[in-house]
């Protein structure tokens, strides 16, 4: 379909359809227009044979075969038969010719019994008439010519031509409308297919401009459903990992009878296990946190997250913005950029946060530091639930690694995204784009 638009698809849809039904209309009237100007209409036709009557009265009798000759044409034969009178007996007419004679004869101002109107001899065709009228001075004017009450098409014909417009409209708007509905069609599969299996590939963005964006909609859904199971996968497969270690020394201390002896090391494991739990409901409520959306000051919000930072002994800029009416989940937002920008300042002197608003598809928020910054090798697995990079584990800095990985599925469920850039000489940079959709 040339229009990107589903408006334009249904206007091409009706407009199709009636340039379709007047060519229709056209070639049948051009068709039948031969037969048509075969067949005049009663009224039409009498005026026709009355005018030529009243030529044919007012000219001399010698002179009236030539006019006869003159004024006859294809389809509209006019004789003049001098000394033979209209026989006014054995006037055997149907109704129909009956009543042409008498109009005929009102026409003229003539007696009923100068006029008569019969079915042409010799002449297959129902609608010709011999129309024969008495003059003055002798003779009688004979024309022949196709009148009929009102031409009109058999009903075969009817029934025939009714079927083709509704074939050929009904084809018309067929083929069409399966143009708008096949890819339709082929995004209700899609969406069936994601519910069936997770993995399945992604639509391909085709159709109307609005379902394009409804298969862009479908697939970022996808993409996060996907990203939101494996971070589920991965979360469970890291507790497992990390919880077997101090179990095990929990098992080894019981069965070894050093329970007693070493109480308050079986302590430190259960507090670690207490803080793996307390860590993963947090990375989990990251995930499946309820809080209704709300409408907030994206520039206040960021400076209370600052703020707070800054409080605990960070130290963080944040240069003035201005406001931005964003429509978000407030204390999950605060929640990731608190993550975000107390990494940042872990791991570096200083953060610097910034808000734009300028880009025309989303809001971005940068958190930059002059620190060490992350391998590229690593920058994919710092999401990944209780993951810890080398620089951490190698100076022994506190922390579960689910910072990220919290802040990227509550930016994810705003249905925005982050990334990690680096800076140049040094440092990090995270970038937090936000959809601009959610902006007032």
């Amino acid at each position: 379909m040339v229009s990107a638009d589903l408006r334009g698809q249904v206007a091409v849809i009706l407009l199709s359809g009636l340039l379709l039904s007047q060519l229709i209309a056209a070639g049948l009237y051009i068709g039948l227009l031969p037969r048509w100007q075969r067949v005049e209409r009663p009224d039409s036709a009498l005026v026709r044979i009355a005018t030529v009557g009243r030529v044919m009265e007012i000219t001399a009798p010698d002179q009236r075969p030539g006019i006869a000759r003159s004024l006859s044409e294809v389809d509209f034969d006019v004789n003049y038969q001098p000394g033979v009178p209209v026989i006014a007996a054995n006037r055997s007419m149907n109704a129909d010719d009956e009543l042409l004679s008498r109009k005929l004869a009102a026409a003229l101002k003539v007696p009923l019994e100068r006029v008569l109107v019969k079915p042409a001899a010799g002449n297959g065709d129902l609608d010709s008439k011999r129309v024969q009228i008495s003059l003055d001075g002798g003779g009688a004017l004979e024309i022949e010519m196709a009148i009929g009450l009102e031409h009109r098409l058999g009903l075969v014909e009817q029934v025939g031509l009714a079927i083709f417009i509704l074939c050929a409209i009904g084809g018309l708007w067929a083929w069409l409308t399966w143009m708008v509905n096949a890819p339709l069609a082929r995004v209700a599969r899609g969406a069936e297919q994601v519910g069936l299996d997770i993995q399945s590939p992604p639509l391909t963005q085709q159709g109307p401009a609005q379902l394009q964006r409804v298969i862009r909609a479908l697939n970022d859904m996808h993409r996060r459903l996907q990203t939101f199971l494996l971070d589920r996968t991965s979360m469970l497969g890291a507790i497992s990992h990390e919880l077997r270690t101090p179990l095990t020394r929990l098992r080894l201390r019981i069965d070894t009878e050093r329970a007693v002896s070493e109480r308050r090391k079986m302590l430190e494991d259960i507090e670690a296990m207490e803080y793996m739990l307390d860590s993963t409901l947090a990375y989990v409520r990251g995930v499946d946190d309820t809080e209704p959306q709300e409408m907030v000051d994206l520039a206040s919000l960021i400076q209370t997250v600052c703020d707070t930072v800054s409080d605990l002994g960070g130290d963080v800029i944040f240069p003035a913005a201005p406001p931005c009416r964003y429509r978000c989940r407030p204390y999950a937002l605060m929640r990731a950029l608190t993550n975000v920008i107390t990494n940042a300042v872990k791991h570096a002197e200083r953060a610097r946060v910034a808000l734009a608003t300028d880009d025309p598809l989303a809001v971005i928020i940068t958190v930059e530091d002059e620190g060490r910054g992350i391998a590229e090798a690593e920058k994919a697995r710092v999401f990944e639930p209780f993951y810890r990079s080398s620089w951490t584990l190698s100076t022994n800095q506190p922390g579960m690694g689910l910072g990220l990985p919290i802040a990227r599925s509550i930016i994810l469920s705003h249905g925005g995204s982050i990334d990690l850039e680096d800076r140049v000489p040094t440092g990090l940079r995270v970038r937090i784009a936000l959809p601009r959709a959610s902006i007032m």
